[in-house]
């Protein structure tokens, strides 16, 4: 790994370390348990053995002054033998790390302690390495990796309590019945003043159910209902209150049952049941009565009976073990009450949860006054498959049975030929009101002093199991076992610990801080966006964007509205979608029905002449009616929406409609006249059909105005996006673009209105253009028509603006020649009335087009652009800074959204916990370098000063190609496990 990454992790840890010093890197040991558990190695047996020397490589430190010689052992048996010489050597094969190499935190092969010895003698080390792994214990880290612990599992009235106290060193709740009703966690170590602190750790919280939990309700994926798993980052850890006088046993009993009862009852706030001392004042004997009381009634009708929640204790004092282990409620196979059945499954499910953990080291209290056979506890260690991660602890000695068959069952047991256990048997017989009363009783009873006739005799076929028997071997050997375990797991440890860390700061990095100056963030942000906005659509490409991808569309929308007259021949049979198929009579009858059936079965030769009817509305459409509702290339199809007045577009009118329409408005006695009353329906009809357009138009003219406003507001609040001022900027700025497409709209429907009332039109020079292009397309196709129905042959009739000025006047002498022919065309009247109509239809439309586009370029944008630097202003309550609320208001906009809030909350309060892991981790390293130095030194003089006359030997190094030292393969020692070579 490279030394930057070396760095970053010890920064983690905040290790300030003077520049220039160093640290040495060598291993530090633990006592060793004999295979057979029967003894440790005693240490004067340790100096006979060969050990592998301390010499450090090239990367070692020593600290100033520290030898270059390590723990190098002499046989005693030899006092002439040539000491060893250390040799360094340079690795040739290097090995990459995601963390700086650690040294070796413990060496198996060592022992701290001889025989006999008492705990509380071990040596630092071992109080370091349990309280290192206590202390990240206790920081939560379980969600990253797994620590070695200590769990204590049992059947109901196994003597679990009275093992836990005889361990922790003080009186804990042991009432008749299930004193355990939730996990209980002591961490125990030696310190000058004794102490005992006391917390909740809250990793579960209680969700009552609308009805009595039964045993269907405990299932797979809901373990402890009514308690629900909380993500990491929500569980807590809270004080609940500490004791200085460890003599007190009744205070510290009524202190941690007090604990339990406030674990048992989440919706009561825990400070409720914090019991004042005896010796505390301000408050008088029958106050703190009065308040047990009252919380004994919640023991008493508590809202849970169990709780997966625990109570952490954190026990100090200058005669303790350095241990720290879990005690787990006792396990049932049946309830007292038929309702409480499914608090079997639950204590069940939160046994297997603690024996589950692979690096849990299980222990299994079982009582030699039962059969062990019947032991539910140890079925389910069975069941996890822990039984080599298992010591058994046979409780409650003094009530074995005197018969002598009753002794075979336990002797098998500690002979490792039943209930096999892959760490042994320990035996505790605890008898007393008080600890110390116990420890004397059990030192009596195991030594065979005591009163037999009152507390019975200790069988003498237990003589060979003495160094298992009693409290202190046991906490002895557990000490030792879980600070083993630790060593071995700790580098993998650190470098989860270390990767999880990196993780979060990334993840850290999407939720920012608050700029510094928030006041001068925001105005800065406002100004820019209005700025912007102004610029931006008073540009001309903006303006050009607009007019391309929708006022030209909806332009030609509505140009293709025109009226449509069909002008073939009234005797051509017309199939229409909206009306039924007529054969058209002579003027002045009424045409008769014909079945589609008979038009089929006509005969080729039958329908010669006849123009066929997809051909003929093809020839009449003029070139401006060509486009029609197509979208926008590059856009996409809008939808064709409802507006006011808008429906389908009518349906084209045939030459004998019209005539029909003319003929029903015309003036008795007025012969050729057309009244004026034609016009107008045949106008409006079509002019309401823009109603669709125009409100399509409308919302994707805002909608595009939006959507440049937004991504303004976006560039300009790029630091802010995640603060309360730009969620409610967005939130005024749609609020905005409504209210003006409102005022758009309002607007265009009155010209829309208006325009569709009635036909008026000053511009007269106008409506006779229109009106003349119009007759002369349409006499164009009717001219043709009549021509097809003479000579039976289908014209193709090209659009006349694709034909060239002397094609034209080719084509209108051909006409004037074939007109001679034909003669004069009977519906003229009609054609004259159709032209009329498209004529002034184009006026109108034109006009519309060019008003409804105004309304935008000159009405809409200028005025968005005239409002924007002051309308956030003051929606955002800006400009009531007047008033002094003007902090008020800043702080408010700079506000995060809840969930952002405590997204950026839990990784905090994670990372705190692992910046607090990494500091203990890296603590113990630099002790564990510190103390293997020392360790190093006092063994290099010890061994000058008794092997050679108190001279110091030579060092013979040799080097190898690379310039390092050259050891030979044969030399060198096993690596001790936990050890990185680098």
């Amino acid at each position: 790994m490279t030394q930057t990454n070396m760095r970053r992790a010890n920064q983690h840890a905040r290790i300030k370390r003077e520049p220039g010093s160093h640290q040495p890197m060598a291993s530090s040991g633990l006592a060793r348990i004999d295979e057979d558990d029967n003894s440790t190695v005693a240490h004067s047996e340790v100096e006979r053995r060969m050990q592998r020397s301390d010499a450090p490589s090239v990367d070692t430190r020593l600290a100033p002054g520290a030898s270059v010689i390590g723990d190098m052992d002499v046989d005693g048996e030899d006092e002439d033998d040539e000491c060893m010489l250390m040799e360094v050597k340079t690795k040739t094969e290097a090995v990459e790390q995601d963390l700086p190499t650690p040294r070796s935190f413990v060496n198996m092969d060592r022992s701290f302690i001889g025989p006999g010895q008492a705990l509380k003698d071990f040596g630092q080390e071992l109080k370091d390495i349990n309280d290192a792994l206590g202390e990240l214990q206790a920081r939560g880290i379980q969600h990253v990796v797994s620590l070695p612990e200590l769990v204590l599992v049992g059947d109901q009235s196994s003597g679990k309590s009275s093992l836990m106290s005889a361990i922790a060193g003080l009186s804990l709740p042991r009432s008749s019945g299930t004193c355990t009703r939730c996990p209980i966690h002591i961490r125990i170590s030696r310190a000058d003043e004794w102490s005992c602190r006391v917390f909740l750790k809250e990793d579960y919280a209680f969700v009552p159910r609308n009805h009595p939990i039964t045993l269907q309700d405990v299932t797979d994926r809901d373990r402890f209902p009514p308690w629900v798993k909380l993500d990491p980052s929500r569980q807590t850890r809270k004080e609940f209150k500490t004791i200085r006088d460890r003599f007190d046993a009744e205070e510290i009993e009524t202190l941690l049952r007090c604990a339990q009862v406030a674990i048992l009852n989440p919706s009561t706030p825990y400070r409720f049941f914090v019991p004042r001392l005896k010796n505390e004042s301000g408050q008088s004997d029958a106050a703190r009565r009065e308040h047990l009381d009252r919380i004994k009634e919640k023991e008493a009708h508590g809202e849970a009976q169990f709780s997966p929640n625990t109570v952490a204790l954190e026990v100090k004092g200058p005669d303790l073990a350095d241990l720290n282990f879990y005690d787990l409620p006792g396990v049932f196979i049946t309830a007292k009450r038929p309702e409480d059945r499914f608090l079997e499954r639950v204590v069940r499910n939160l046994t297997c949860e603690y024996i589950s953990r692979q690096n849990a080291i299980i222990l299994w209290a079982v009582p030699m006054n039962q059969d062990a056979e019947n032991s539910f506890a140890f079925k389910l260690i069975q069941e996890m498959n822990a039984e080599n991660r298992c010591v058994g602890v046979m409780t409650k000695a003094d009530l074995l049975p005197r018969e002598t068959n009753g002794f075979s069952s336990w002797l098998s047991m500690l002979n490792e030929q039943a209930h096999h256990t892959g760490l042994g048997y320990f035996i505790t017989s605890r008898q007393g009101s008080d600890l110390d009363e116990q420890n004397k009783f059990e030192e009596a009873f195991f030594n065979r002093t005591a009163d037999s006739a009152t507390m019975g005799q200790w069988p003498e076929i237990f003589e060979k199991y003495r160094d298992r028997c009693g409290i202190e071997k046991l906490k002895e050997f557990l000490s030792i076992t879980l600070g083993r375990e630790f060593s071995k797991v700790l580098p993998e440890v650190k470098q989860k610990v270390y990767n999880r860390l990196l993780r979060i700061e990334e993840q850290l990095e999407k939720y920012p801080n608050p700029p510094p100056n928030p006041e001068m963030e925001i105005m800065r942000s406002l100004a820019e966006f209005a700025t912007n906005v102004k610029t931006r659509v008073l540009q001309q490409e903006f303006m050009s964007q607009w007019d391309c991808h929708f006022a030209e569309p909806f332009k030609k929308r509505i140009l293709g509205c025109k009226p449509k007259f069909n002008v073939k021949e009234p005797d051509v049979i017309t199939i229409d979608d909206n009306c039924p198929m007529t054969t058209p009579a002579p003027l002045g009858q009424t045409p008769r029905k014909r079945s589609l059936a008979q038009d089929i079965t006509m005969t080729p030769s039958k329908r010669r002449g006849q123009i066929k009817v997809e051909d003929s509305d093809r020839m009449i459409m003029s070139p401006s009616t060509s486009a029609t509702m197509r979208g926008t290339p590059g856009l996409g199809n809008f939808p064709f929406s409802p507006g006011p007045g808008g429906g389908p577009p009518p349906r084209s009118k045939n030459l004998m409609e019209l005539r029909t329409i003319i003929r029903r408005s015309a003036i008795p006695g007025q012969p050729g006249l057309v009244s004026a009353s034609v016009y107008e329906p045949l106008y409006t009809e079509a002019a309401r059909t823009w109603g669709p357009h125009l409100e399509n138009f409308v919302n994707q003219t805002i909608q595009f105005l939006q959507n440049e406003v937004m991504k303004m507001l976006d560039n300009a609040f790029s630091n802010l996006k995640n603060r309360a001022v730009y969620r409610e900027s967005v939130e005024h700025m749609k609020q905005f673009m409504e209210k003006h497409k409102e005022e758009v709209r309002n607007q265009l429907n009155l010209i829309y209105n208006l325009e569709t009332q009635r036909i008026f039109t000053k511009d007269e020079d106008a409506l006779q253009r229109n009106k003349a292009a119009e007759k002369r397309i349409l006499e164009r196709h009717r001219h043709f028509l009549r021509m097809a129905v003479r000579t039976g042959e289908s014209p193709a009739i090209r659009k006349m603006e694709e034909l060239t000025e002397e094609e034209l006047v080719q084509e209108q002498a051909k006409m004037a020649k074939e007109l001679k022919v034909i003669g004069p065309d009977p519906y003229d009247q009609e054609i004259t009335v159709a032209a009329y109509v498209r004529g002034y239809y184009l006026t109108a439309a034109s006009r519309f087009i060019d008003i409804v586009a105004i309304h935008i370029m000159s009405g809409l944008l200028p005025r968005v652009a005239s409002v924007i630097d002051t309308y956030l202003h003051e929606k955002l309550g800006l400009y009531s800074r007047t008033s002094g609320s003007g902090p008020e208001i800043f702080m408010r906009l700079m506000s995060e959204g809840p969930e952002t809030e405590r997204k950026r909350s839990e990784l905090r309060v994670e990372k705190e916990r692992l910046d607090q892991a990494m500091e203990i981790i890296v603590n113990l390293e630099n002790k564990e370098q510190m103390a293997t130095a020392t360790a190093a030194n006092s063994q290099a003089t010890q061994m000058m000063s008794q092997g050679h006359g108190g001279q110091r030997p030579e060092l013979s190094i040799r080097t190898n190609a690379n310039g390092g030292v050259a050891t030979p393969v044969s030399e060198r020692a096993p690596t001790p496990i936990g050890t990185y070579e680098a």
